[in-house]
């Protein structure tokens, strides 16, 4: 009789036999390829390709909407610049415009007797002559002021961002 050990190495030797041979049939590949293998392998590459294709225009999408938002970035700092300068000049303007409705009043009391007794001997017309110099003045300073109004805001950043919407969308459309 053998040894308890001597019995368990041979049942171990032989179950890791077994072990050994199901690997080595599983790891074996047939040498010939049937019809239906050959049939799949265009399918598969089509496959491949769809996907490379479609990760190609995934990277090239999100290298286009970094360049957008890196542009888009730098067109609001810029606006934002220039509503700020543009904000600045509108209350120099008004204060300068105070300061000028101001003046306008006082100028409106001296103007009355001086100009209209002095070249017309009429007070009326002295008085018109005035009005309308001060009238011309103010009317300037408001149209300034409305062009500089008209820089205020992000209408290009409005606008730029409406059209990367839209491109987005379009994409979306074309894929389906």
């Amino acid at each position: 009789m053998a040894a308890p050990g001597n019995q368990n190495d041979d049942s171990n030797q032989s179950a890791g036999a077994n072990q050994d041979s199901e690997v080595n049939a599983s790891s074996q590949e047939p040498t010939g390829t049937s019809p239906q293998q050959t049939a799949d392998a265009p399918q598969v590459e089509s496959l491949l390709d769809d996907f490379n294709t479609l990760r190609d225009r995934a990277e090239a999408t999100m290298t286009l909407a970094s360049a957008w938002a890196e542009n888009l970035t730098s067109l609001v700092q810029l606006e934002f610049q220039r509503t700020l300068q543009a904000g600045k000049r509108i209350v120099v303007m008004l204060l300068f415009l105070f300061f000028l409705a101001i003046a306008l009043i006082v100028s409106l009391c001296a103007g009355l007797g001086l100009l209209g007794y002095y070249y017309f001997q009429s007070i009326y017309i002295g008085f018109g002559i005035f009005m309308l110099s001060q009238i011309i003045i103010l009317t300037v300073l408001l149209l300034s002021i409305n062009r500089l109004k008209n820089l205020l805001g992000f209408d290009e950043s409005r606008k730029q961002a409406q059209e990367a919407l839209d491109n987005v969308t379009a994409l979306f459309k074309q894929t389906d």
